[in-house]
């Protein structure tokens, strides 16, 4: 247990190191306008959520949100970890689909003392680039395959 407070304090040192995203700067990572219907939009997160491992826990047609969420995996050091990333669509225009993407990461460790539970804002602009350009290229499979 006290390696996890050891590695937790420095963890917490080196990120305070680094200005907090303004919420300005956290919409322009996570967000992106697609080419392509709603339907087509939807259904290619769908998918490449569940690509990169995500377990759809809920998803709505008509409001456009979609939730997933990883395993609970433990570490060395007995920390446990999980991510959940939630997609809100909407249709934006003519053949345009404007997507927003939130991924958190939460972190779970037990002890005598009891249950100790963190998360924070995922925030890596290569994630995210990554992942939208998998669910455009869904996109546009779909939209080949419909012809």
């Amino acid at each position: 247990m006290r390696k996890f407070y050891l590695i937790w304090t420095l963890a917490v040192l080196i990120s305070g190191c680094v200005a907090p995203l303004t919420p300005l700067q956290r919409r322009g990572i996570e967000s992106r306008e697609l080419e392509g219907t709603f339907e087509d939009a939807f259904k290619a997160t769908l998918q490449v959520f569940q690509d990169y491992g995500y377990v759809i826990r809920s998803s709505d047609y008509h409001s456009g949100v979609i939730q997933g969420e990883t395993g609970i995996k433990k570490n060395f050091i007995g920390l446990m970890t999980n991510q959940e990333i939630t997609a809100t669509l909407e249709q934006y225009g003519e053949g345009r689909v404007k997507e927003r993407l939130s991924l958190v990461k939460k972190y779970k460790s037990s002890s005598q003392y009891g249950t100790q539970e963190d998360s924070e804002l995922v925030e890596d602009p290569e994630f995210f680039q990554k992942i939208y350009d998998d669910i455009q290229k869904e996109m546009f499979i779909r939209k080949n395959l419909a012809k």
